[in-house]
C-alpha cells in the first residue's frame, strides 16, 4: 500500500480536492499518519527526508466529487515536477456586491458615523456636555423576505470570503504527449491559508532537493547563424524562459567563428558548471563533443594520436536544443526535433549514454564521430556544396545533383572488425563482377530471418517485402530505445571464452561508404540511413553501396529518403555491425580520389581507422520511448505502382550456412 508522507485539502478551479504525497512502494515500511486523521485536516508534520524515494514519490489529486470531463491531472511524478511557486491574489475591492445585506450594513453604519461626527461638531458650539453625550445614531437593515433571511448568513460569508486574498501555490510539470513529445502544464492550487500554503511548498521542495541528477548551473553556446538564423530566437523566446522557471542559472555565449565553442570548452574552467548545451545543428553538438572530450584525454595525460586509446567519459553532460538543418543527433536521441521536448529534458536530468568513435589517419587522430563518416558521395557532396556556400541550404541539393550524374566509384579495400557478440555465423567466399574473390559475411544479430519471406514460382519472384517490414517495426530489441536491453548489457570479460574478435576483408569499387553511429533520421530521410543501429552497445554500422548503374544508386537514394529499415536487401548494398573499421582507397592518380567528411565537416587523410569507444558521453537526452514504432513510422500497405515501380526493393536470396 502506497506510503503517504503529507496531505491536505485544496480547492482546484473551485472543485474540493483530497491532495496527497505519497511514495508508491510496497516495500519500505514508511509511518503512515494519514490514516489516522481526517481526510479533511492537514497533517501537521513534516515530511522526513529520508521518506523520501525521488523515484517513487508522486503528487495524487483525488475529487471529493467525481467529475467526468476535468483538465486536472489524477497525479504528477516527481521526477517531472518543475517548480513550485506560492502567490497571494487580491481581489478587485471597487467591485462591490450590494445585494449581500452585510455590504448595506457597513454602508448604513458608515452613513451613520458621518451623521454622528456631524451632530457633534453642531452641538460643540452650543453645549459642550450634549456633545458629549451623544448617542450614536442606529443603523437600518434592508427588510427580507424568510426566504431572504434564511440565505443571509451564507451570503455574508460568501462575501467575506471573496474580500479575503486567496493564497495560491502554482506547479509547473511536465506532460508527455503520445509518449514523445514533452511540453509544459501549470496548475493552481488554492488553500485556506498561508500556514497551508507554506507548509506545502515547504514539503514540495524538500522532495523537489532530493532529485540530485537535475542540474543547477549551465553553460550554453548558441550559434546565431544556425537554422537559417532561428536558433537565437528559439533559444531567446522558447528555451530561456523555460529554464528561469525551472530555478536554473544559465551563462550563454553566443559564438561569433567556428570551432570557437571548442576551443572555450578545452582551455576554460567548468568546474562551475553541471552540464554543457548547445544551441544549434548537428555541427555545433560536435564541436562541444570534440572540446569535452579533448579536454578530458588531455587531463588524463592520453595519448589522443594512438589508435588504440581508451577514452575516458566526461563528467559533465551535454545537451541539444535542436535549432539547425537537419538535427539528426536530437532525432536519434529523443525521437523528435523539438526544442521544448528537449530543454525540459534538460531540467529533469535525464541521462543518455551514447558511443563516440575516433578517427585517426596516417598521421595520427583526426576528430571524433559521433553520427556518421563518409567516403565517397556523401563526402564529395560536402567537398563540392563548400564552394557554393552563397547558395544557402540550396547547395547540397545542386551538390548531390552533380554527383549523382557524374556516378563516381572508388576502388576501396577495407578491414573489418566485428566484436565476439556480433560475429557472424558464417564466412562465405563470393565473386563480383569481375571475376576477384571476396570475403562475404551475414551478420546473425541485424539480420532478420526472412528465408521464408520470399518464394520462386518459377523464373518470377514474389515480393512480400510488407510482412518483412511488418517483423521488423513488431520486434522491438532491433530499434534503439529510451531502457534499451543491448545498450544496457554489459560486456562480457569471460576468461575462458577462447575467441577473438573476427576479422574480414572487403575489396572493391564503392560508389559510398558510410560508418554511422547513430540512425542519422531527419526532414530528408525518415527512418535514417541505419535505422537499426544502436547508440550504447559498442558498435557501428558500416554500409557499403557498390558501383552500379544510376537507376540502382537511385533506388538506394529513394530507400534511404522513405524506408531505411530494409537498407539491405537492395542488391548493391551490404550492412555490417563493427567495432573497428580500416579503410584503405586504392587509388592511381589524385583525380581518383575521393573525398572524406565526418558529421559534416570534411577531414584529411588517405588511409583512415575508425574506433568505437562504448558510452564515453553522456547526453541530457531520454533516448526515444515510442511504445509502438508503427504509431509515429507507418507502413504504407499499398505498394507504389506505375513509373516508380523500379524503387521497390527486390529481396536477395540469403546465402546457405556453410
Amino acid at each position: 500500500m502506497p506510503s503517504i508522507l503529507y496531505s491536505t485539502t485544496c480547492y482546484i478551479k473551485n472543485d474540493l480536492y483530497n491532495l496527497s504525497i505519497y511514495v508508491d512502494n510496497n516495500e519500505q515500511n514508511f509511518t503512515n499518519t494519514q490514516l489516522t486523521t481526517d481526510p479533511f485536516e492537514l497533517t501537521s508534520n513534516d515530511i522526513p527526508i529520508d521518506s523520501i524515494v525521488p523515484s517513487l514519490t508522486r503528487l495524487r489529486f483525488e475529487p471529493v466529487i467525481e467529475k467526468k470531463n476535468t483538465n486536472v491531472p489524477k497525479e504528477i511524478i516527481l521526477d517531472h515536477l518543475l517548480s513550485v511557486q506560492q502567490t497571494n491574489i487580491k481581489p478587485n475591492e471597487n467591485r462591490k456586491n450590494f445585494t449581500d445585506d452585510g455590504e448595506i450594513n457597513n454602508i448604513n453604519i458608515t452613513t451613520a458615523s458621518s451623521v454622528a461626527q456631524s451632530r457633534r461638531t453642531s452641538y460643540t458650539t452650543l453645549n459642550s456636555v450634549i456633545s458629549e453625550d451623544t448617542i450614536p445614531q442606529i443603523p437600518t437593515t434592508r427588510r427580507t423576505s424568510g426566504l431572504g433571511r434564511l440565505f443571509s448568513v451564507q451570503s455574508h460569508m460568501d462575501s467575506a470570503t471573496n474580500l479575503a486574498c486567496k493564497t495560491l501555490i502554482k506547479l509547473s510539470y511536465v506532460h508527455v504527449l503520445n509518449s514523445i513529445r514533452w511540453n509544459i502544464k501549470r496548475l493552481e492550487i488554492e488553500v485556506d491559508t498561508e500556514d497551508i500554503a507554506e507548509r506545502l511548498q515547504l514539503n514540495l521542495n524538500l522532495c523537489l532537493s532530493t532529485l540530485k541528477q537535475r542540474p543547477h548551473r549551465l553553460l550554453a553556446f548558441v550559434n546565431p547563424f544556425g537554422g537559417k538564423g532561428r536558433a537565437r530566437f528559439v533559444y531567446n523566446k522558447s528555451i530561456l524562459p523555460i529554464f528561469e522557471e525551472a530555478n536554473i542559472t544559465v551563462k550563454s555565449i553566443y559564438t561569433e567563428r567556428a570551432n570557437e565553442a571548442k576551443d572555450h570548452l578545452v582551455h576554460v574552467d567548468l568546474n562551475d558548471y553541471d552540464g554543457i548545451i548547445c544551441v544549434g545543428g548537428d555541427g555545433m553538438f560536435a564541436e562541444l563533443c570534440h572540446g569535452l572530450l579533448l579536454r578530458t584525454s588531455q587531463e588524463a595525460q592520453l595519448n589522443i594520436d594512438d589508435p588504440q586509446i581508451n577514452l575516458i567519459r566526461p563528467n559533465l553532460r551535454i545537451g541539444i536544443i535542436p535549432a539547425g538543418s537537419t538535427d539528426a543527433i536530437a532525432f536519434g536521441t529523443t525521437g523528435l526535433n523539438d526544442p521544448v521536448t528537449s530543454a525540459l529534458q534538460i531540467i529533469v536530468g535525464e541521462t543518455l549514454s551514447i558511443d563516440i568513435a575516433t578517427i585517426h589517419n596516417e598521421k595520427g587522430f583526426v576528430r571524433f564521430m559521433a553520427a556518421m563518416l563518409a567516403y565517397g558521395f556523401f563526402g564529395d557532396i560536402i567537398y563540392q556544396s563548400d564552394k557554393w556556400r552563397c547558395l544557402g541550404p540550396l547547395r547540397y541539393d545542386i551538390a548531390g545533383f552533380c554527383q549523382f550524374i557524374l556516378n563516381k566509384s572508388y576502388h576501396t579495400e577495407l578491414t573489418i572488425t566485428l566484436s565476439p557478440s556480433n560475429s557472424p555465423q558464417s564466412v562465405l567466399p563470393s565473386s563480383n563482377v569481375n571475376g576477384e574473390v571476396e570475403t562475404s559475411i551475414m551478420p546473425s544479430l541485424q539480420l532478420l530471418n526472412t528465408n521464408t519471406d520470399s518464394k520462386t514460382i518459377g523464373n518470377n519472384q514474389i515480393d512480400n517485402s510488407l510482412k518483412v517490414l511488418e517483423k521488423i517495426v513488431l520486434s522491438p530489441s532491433e530499434f534503439c530505445r529510451k531502457n534499451c536491453e543491448k545498450c544496457a548489457t554489459e560486456e562480457n570479460h569471460d576468461v575462458n571464452r577462447t575467441d577473438s574478435p573476427l576479422q574480414i576483408t572487403r575489396e572493391g569499387k564503392y560508389t559510398t561508404i558510410n560508418c554511422l553511429n547513430m540512425p542519422c533520421r531527419s526532414a530528408k530521410s525518415r527512418f535514417g540511413i541505419s535505422p537499426f543501429v544502436h547508440l550504447g552497445d559498442g558498435t557501428f554500422d558500416l554500409i557499403l553501396v557498390k558501383r552500379s548503374w544510376r537507376t540502382g544508386f537511385l533506388r538506394f537514394l529513394w530507400q534511404v529518403a522513405n524506408d531505411g529499415r530494409s537498407i539491405e536487401d537492395l542488391p548493391n548494398v551490404e550492412r555490417y555491425c563493427v567495432s573497428e573499421v580500416f579503410i584503405r582507397p586504392i587509388h592511381t592518380d589524385r583525380k581518383r580520389r575521393g573525398n572524406w567528411a565526418c558529421d559534416g565537416e570534411l577531414i584529411p587523410g588517405n588511409e583512415i581507422k575508425i574506433r568505437i569507444h562504448r558510452q564515453v558521453l553522456n547526453l541530457f537526452a531520454s533516448g526515444i520511448q515510442c511504445d509502438k514504432v508503427e504509431e509515429y513510422n507507418s507502413i504504407k500497405q499499398k505498394q507504389k505502382t506505375g513509373c516508380c515501380r523500379f524503387f521497390r526493393s527486390r529481396k536477395r536470396k540469403n546465402p546457405k550456412h556453410i
